[in-house]
């Protein structure tokens, strides 16, 4: 009904303007719309789905603590959780605002906060390895990006308050 009264407006104004009036098939545009809204509807659903499955898989990964592993190709990763790239930062800036790789990062940084903290007999060097980062200037340089301070500094500067924080 609603489709119509546009349809006759326009129709209206497009005579009030001495325009050519178009030759229109409103059968034909409503068969449209209407396979357009259900082709819609199907997207959704189907994009739905694929988030959820998103969700579950990343946290079966980090439950499992997969997030610690040293991937060779990120389409290795993509293979393991059974996504595509897409699929997963669409995911992760939905649900936590950044990208995978910088969202990985976070939880790395944090799991290293934890674990400066709980095992001052690790040298900071040794704690990315642990959580799959090879290089020691790459660990220290995400580290400090995301901190302000080198793990050393940062492990220094926090007392042990910051144990509780992060549980022994």
């Amino acid at each position: 009904h609603k489709l119509l009264c546009l349809y006759f407006k326009l129709l209206i104004d497009m005579r009030l303007n001495n325009e050519k009036l178009p030759v229109l098939n409103l059968r034909f545009n409503l068969k449209r719309r209407f396979y357009l809204r259900k082709k819609r509807n199907a997207e959704e659903a189907h994009l739905k789905k694929r988030m959820e499955f998103t969700r579950s898989g990343l946290e079966r990964w980090i439950k499992e603590g997969r997030y610690r592993i040293r991937y060779n190709k990120y389409d290795d990763l993509l293979e393991e959780l059974g996504v595509t790239a897409d699929e997963l930062n669409m995911f992760c800036v939905a649900a936590f605002g950044k990208r995978f790789l910088s969202w990985r990062t976070d939880i790395r940084m944090e799991e290293a906060k934890r674990m400066l903290l709980t095992h001052p007999e690790i040298p900071a060097s040794r704690i990315g390895l642990e959580l799959g980062i090879s290089d020691k200037a790459d660990f220290r340089h995400q580290f400090k990006s995301a901190t302000g301070l080198t793990p050393s500094e940062w492990r220094k500067n926090n007392t042990e308050n910051n144990k509780e924080k992060f549980g022994k």
